[in-house]
């Protein structure tokens, strides 16, 4: 009887290795926390379940440089993950170092992987001297929030209840004053020390003027640039704006219905359409895309969460493996509405075409003139999210705009230090 058991064990053991031996594991690294992990958890959790050919297994992460510092390490010494979480802003750095393996076209068409459908500029970011380095799952952009109340009020709205279009510097500061005269605020925009937010605004108002921040690694920004940093720094003189609030701040004088607009980040929209529900907020909410200050230009700073392959020191991923990134990849892509729950704009373009997408609260005021009027961080190593270039404008560019600092002598202060690691070579 024993031995009849023992063989029947063993045979269903043989059944049974073939079927777990064809699963492959694939090793991922996130930086996504928050709502955002939570999304990502279920999407890997809903990708787990749709099919036994791959299983990925998720380890999360500190964000910024914590987590680039660690995944490049790990990857020089042949232990990264088989796939991680990237910003595309960071492409540049990534493979001037040699820090990613390009994805294949064969991997793509076998996993049904279809770039045609993303929107272009954040396919063309993804792609370095024709190879493809990472596949890309949004867009999170720098957009307006307005206080519907304060801004009717101010008859900033249109009869839809919509804001009525800023094309130009003047009436963005016109918009402000006239709330003001109303007794309220008129924009939230964090600026204490160590702030990222006014950087992000001082590159999409470059870009509106027809300049560059950097190109070949010199400062080309000119009087662009000074510009930009002496409007922002005039609201503040003006009495527009509050002084030295830090994000979690600005974002609490928004939502407590002082103040008629907050530029941010289009991950604040799940805070404000959960403060709607039940009336909770006690005001209503709207968002549109950066208002273009100069020229009627549209341009807002932007960044992209993507899927990328870590180039491991002598352990190259095998086809297989790379085609799961890419299956999953794809599977995101056809479930986007999960991930624009956080606000973001899915990277397949199909999705926001939806009628589901378009029902969803606030996204659809943004994404067409967001989506294709992107603008990334220059090219460098040294920049990208949370990488040198941003921490050393987050230095000073605050202290320009609460008037500690004049603009020209701030401008002059980032550009010396900036430049220290500019020269250096890629690492």
């Amino acid at each position: 009887m024993k031995k009849m058991k023992l063989l029947a064990l063993l045979v269903a053991g043989a059944t049974l290795s073939p079927v777990t031996l064809a699963q492959t594991t694939l090793q991922y690294w996130t930086l996504l926390n928050g709502g955002d992990g939570a999304r990502m958890k279920q999407l890997v959790d809903g990708f787990n379940a749709s099919q036994g050919d791959y299983r990925i297994e998720t380890t999360t992460l500190n964000w910024g440089e914590p987590f680039y510092t660690k995944l490049k390490t790990a990857s020089a010494m042949g232990s990264g993950p088989d796939m991680a979480t990237i910003h595309l802003s960071k492409i540049s750095g990534l493979t001037q170092t040699q820090g990613l393996e390009p994805i294949t076209a064969q991997a793509m068409q076998a996993a049904g992987y279809d770039s045609g459908k993303l929107f272009p500029l954040l396919w063309k970011q993804s792609n370095v001297d024709g190879k493809t380095y990472a596949l890309p799952i949004d867009t999170h952009a720098l957009v307006l929030y307005y206080n519907k109340s304060i801004a009717a009020k101010a008859g900033l709205l249109d009869e839809q209840g919509k804001l009525k279009p800023i094309t130009s510097l003047a009436q963005f500061d016109a918009a402000l004053k006239s709330v003001k005269d109303q007794g309220a605020m008129g924009l939230s925009m964090e600026t204490s020390p160590m702030s990222y937010m006014p950087y992000r605004l001082w590159l999409s108002m470059i870009t509106q003027q027809g300049g560059k921040t950097i190109e070949n690694n010199k400062f080309v920004y000119g009087e662009a640039g000074q510009k930009a940093m002496e409007a922002m720094a005039r609201w503040y003189a003006d009495g527009y704006a509050t002084k030295g609030l830090d994000y979690a701040s600005s974002t609490t004088e928004f939502m407590t219905g002082k103040s008629a607009f907050m530029l941010n980040g289009v991950w604040e929209v799940p805070s404000v359409t959960d403060g709607m529900k039940g009336g909770r907020l006690g005001f209503e909410v709207g968002v549109a895309s950066l208002p273009s200050f100069f020229n009627g230009v549209q341009a807002a700073w932007a960044d992209s969460h993507a899927l990328a392959i870590p180039n491991n020191k002598g352990k190259p991923i095998s086809a297989e493996k790379m085609k799961g990134v890419a299956r999953f990849a794809t599977y995101i892509n056809q479930h986007a509405i999960t991930w624009a729950e956080g606000g973001h704009i899915p990277a397949y373009e199909p999705v926001v075409e939806t009628k589901e997408f378009k029902e969803m609260p606030l996204l659809a005021d943004y994404v067409s003139d967001t989506a294709s009027h992107i603008v990334y961080d220059p090219d460098g190593w040294y920049s990208g999210a949370a990488g040198p270039l941003q921490a050393t404008a987050s230095k000073y560019f605050p202290a320009a705009l609460t008037g500690q600092l004049p603009t020209e002598k701030a401008l002059q202060m980032f550009e010396r230090d900036a430049g220290k690691f500019m020269s250096r070579p890629a690492r």
